[in-house]
């Protein structure tokens, strides 16, 4: 029989409502599993939902090997976006309102068509693609020290604290994300440059792994969702003050302020 996980999912929800920072979640409920933690973040999702938010669509994390290997999981893991945490570039973001901010420049996918796995393959999540946007996430590192565990990460909702697409979305159709250039500066200083092909070889792999373990959980993604397909370099804390830009080579560029 399947364990109850509302004392875990009132739990984090207390924690995470505090705005301060999160214990460890192995530390209070030492025998949560993965895929157990994964079941506390729908909880925590549902009910945010049904408190009036909306599901806007889901994002992939730890999608570059180094990532992976430093936490010691095979795979990248997966998140959901809301609206509330839609953000705009012309709104400055206070720092205050968030633990510990983070921005990661990230490849954003729109939807043309629903994905159903286990199965999605390349290129199906390529023929689903609608367009893509250059984006950032801002990340709110809600744990103490450099070590968290996996299951710490999943019921934080892989540390999402927002994210912003910029107003262009550009056609699939000759764009090669793999070599895709991305060049990330705060306060007019390059703080990072890569290729989209940190992502998981290519983004578009992340399209289908989001489709793929979105049906290992019981869901599938529908036509219209964003989807963030994964940072391209390791979030870059942010103080107030900074002015944060990213441009990519065709995707064009998105800009926050933090104040």
């Amino acid at each position: 029989m399947a364990q109850d996980l509302n004392p875990v999912i009132d739990w984090i929800e207390r924690q995470l409502a505090s705005g301060e920072i999160v214990p460890e979640v192995l530390g209070v409920f030492p025998s949560l599993t993965v895929s157990e933690a994964y079941r506390v973040q729908q909880g925590l999702i549902a009910r945010r939902i049904e408190g009036g938010n909306r599901l806007v669509g889901y994002k992939a994390a730890m999608t570059s090997q180094a990532m992976r290997d430093m936490v010691g999981h095979p795979e990248p893991v997966l998140g959901h976006l809301l609206a509330a945490g839609m953000l705009e570039e012309s709104r400055p973001l206070a720092v205050a309102d968030f633990v510990k901010p983070t921005v990661e420049p990230e490849v954003a996918v729109i939807l043309k068509c629903g994905l159903a796995g286990p199965g999605v393959t390349r290129a199906a999540a390529l023929a689903a693609i609608e367009g893509y946007a250059a984006a950032i996430e801002v990340g709110d590192i809600k744990t103490g020290g450099n070590e968290r565990s996996l299951q710490q990460t999943l019921v934080c909702n892989v540390m999402n604290g927002g994210q912003v697409a910029g107003g262009m979305l550009v056609d699939k159709a000759g764009i090669d994300l793999r070599v895709e250039g991305m060049v990330l500066t705060i306060n007019g200083e390059v703080r990072a440059t890569a290729t989209a092909a940190e992502v998981l070889g290519d983004p578009v792999n992340s399209v289908a792994f989001i489709a793929n373990k979105l049906g290992e959980l019981g869901g599938r993604l529908e036509p219209g969702m964003l989807l963030m397909t994964g940072s391209i370099v390791r979030g870059v804390p942010v103080s107030a003050g900074d002015r944060v830009h990213v441009a990519f080579t065709r995707l064009g560029g998105v800009a926050l302020r933090f104040t």
